[in-house]
């Protein structure tokens, strides 16, 4: 596979979670504001201590930011704003949140603390969904169009823009690798191939496709590092019922993946964050008909429901 490998433009859309913050369900086309179903727990995004899981719902009518314990006690709410929050997690020390709002295709960047205090804007950045690195020297955000996503690397105040895919396709749903040297996000090859995780250098270098799982499982879309950078975690949604969705975990070197679990009912497990222990994950659910944050074990066992 070429150092550059050009991506076809894509006709289907993602409901990302960069634009509603609300869980890509595989949708074929960008869902109204109308449409969208209640989340009462989404997005989960694990402290680095383990002890807390940052998410957001829209229960209250827009998308606003809370923290709770792992064990579902202590529930805070954050943020109460006409605007949608979109979480892109946690400074490394664990002492704030990161997340974003857009409008008019310009993204504000802020961090919070865990109790709700010392609110912070970071930066603005002409495009949707700025993650900051691990390190906190860059952050990597969204640009151009929905079907012809060009992916651009900054400096953490936004200076020094650098674009990394050609943006000839989609590219959405970025996530920094734990040394800040490598990205991953969801991809594909040509218009009607399933969704795949794809990886790059944070200069742009050495782009090569990561998952390969068989068309009938579905598509490969969320990637999320391990906290050793030797594995992601993905989900992927079926494209032909759009009612089933797993968890799977990918290794980084060889692309082998594996499904945590199985199930028979029609329900969604996507989004998922890693413990720091490398051995649960958090992710979001509607095992029990309402989105909800849920942990469990990597191997698939022991799933617990975090948020009622």
């Amino acid at each position: 596979m070429s150092k550059k490998i050009r991506l076809t433009a894509a006709l289907v859309l993602c409901a990302s979670m960069c634009l509603t913050s609300l869980p890509c369900q595989a949708q074929e086309s960008k869902p109204t504001a109308s449409a969208r179903p209640v989340i009462n727990g989404g997005l989960p995004h694990v402290s680095p201590d383990g002890k807390l899981i940052a998410f957001v719902s829209n229960r209250g009518g827009a998308t606003d930011l809370y923290v709770i314990a792992g064990n579902g006690r202590d529930e805070k709410q954050l943020t109460q704003t006409p605007e949608s929050e979109s979480l892109a997690g946690w400074t490394r020390d664990g002492k704030q949140i990161l997340f974003s709002t857009t409008a008019n295709d310009v993204s504000t960047l802020y961090e919070i603390k865990s109790d709700g205090t010392n609110q912070r804007e970071i930066a603005k950045f002409p495009g949707r969904g700025p993650m900051p690195s691990p390190d906190g020297a860059s952050v990597i955000y969204m640009s151009g169009t929905w079907t012809a996503t060009r992916l651009m690397v900054s400096r953490i105040d936004g200076t020094q823009p650098k674009q990394i895919t050609d943006g000839s396709s989609i590219a959405w749903n970025t996530h920094w690798s734990p040394d800040s040297k490598r990205l991953a996000f969801t991809g594909r090859t040509a218009p009607d191939a399933p969704l795949a995780i794809f990886v790059v250098n944070n200069d742009g270098s050495g782009l090569r496709q990561l998952t390969r799982i068989a068309a009938e499982e579905g598509g490969a879309q969320w990637p999320v590092w391990s906290p050793d950078g030797k594995r992601i975690a993905v989900q992927v949604n079926n494209r032909v019922t759009r009612t089933n969705a797993f968890i799977w975990v990918v290794d980084v070197g060889t692309g082998d993946a594996r499904k945590l679990g199985t199930h028979d009912s029609a329900y969604l497990d996507e989004t998922p964050s890693w413990f720091p222990n490398g051995k649960h994950v958090a992710f979001q659910s509607n095992r029990t008909g309402r989105m909800e944050v849920w942990t469990m074990k990597v191997d698939g066992s022991d799933p617990q429901q975090v948020t009622h």
